[in-house]
């Protein structure tokens, strides 16, 4: 028999999300472009934030060129190529994970986790114990919270409309996350 899982223990407000976002070429291609931002939800600020992008590289997904690609539009290409990026990325993401209480991401599988183990991959030796612990996941959160799953579709779009966010804009994507996981652990 399975018995009902204990209540989370209330969280105490001003917890700090390292929340970030990737936009790829396609679902298993490249990084190509990133959002990310320590939100403070006490606060509800972005205490600091990172953002790059760098040209997709080999041919456009469809999807991309159709959902992404207008989204970002406005957003200026700062870095040749991805490796650049994912460096550049990890210096924030060191400076960053180090004022956080949890790393977020909205769906991490695939691409938020390949880009973190890429990020490693770049230089093992030295990033070898570097990673997230833990890398919380929207989803997860909700489920773990008692609430419905299947809401996250609702509470982002509400937190969308709201706060007039671009779906597929990385740092909107980070942001709207962070939001859903204040809201949902009723830490604002």
């Amino acid at each position: 028999m399975i018995s009902k899982s204990p209540k989370l223990p209330k969280l105490a407000p001003g917890i700090k999300f390292l929340s970030f976002d990737l936009e790829t070429n396609g679902l298993h291609g490249e990084a190509f472009a990133v959002g990310a931002l320590l939100f403070d939800t006490l606060t509800g600020k972005v205490v600091d934030q990172f953002v790059a992008r760098c040209p997709v590289g080999d041919e456009v997904d469809p999807w991309v060129k159709a959902n992404v690609l207008p989204a970002i539009a406005s957003m200026p290409q700062t870095h040749d190529d991805a490796t650049a990026m994912r460096h550049d990325f990890w210096q924030w993401y060191l400076q960053a994970e180090a004022q956080c209480d949890y790393v977020l991401v909205s769906n991490g599988y695939p691409v938020e986790y390949r880009f973190l183990l890429q990020c490693q991959e770049d230089d093992l030796e030295a990033r070898y114990w570097d990673h997230p612990f833990p890398l919380l996941d929207l989803t997860s959160l909700l489920l773990a919270s008692g609430q419905d799953p299947s809401a996250k579709s609702q509470l982002i779009t509400r937190i969308v409309r709201e706060g007039n966010f671009k779906r597929h804009h990385p740092l909107d994507d980070a942001t709207i996350a962070a939001l859903a996981a204040s809201q949902a652990l009723g830490l604002n």
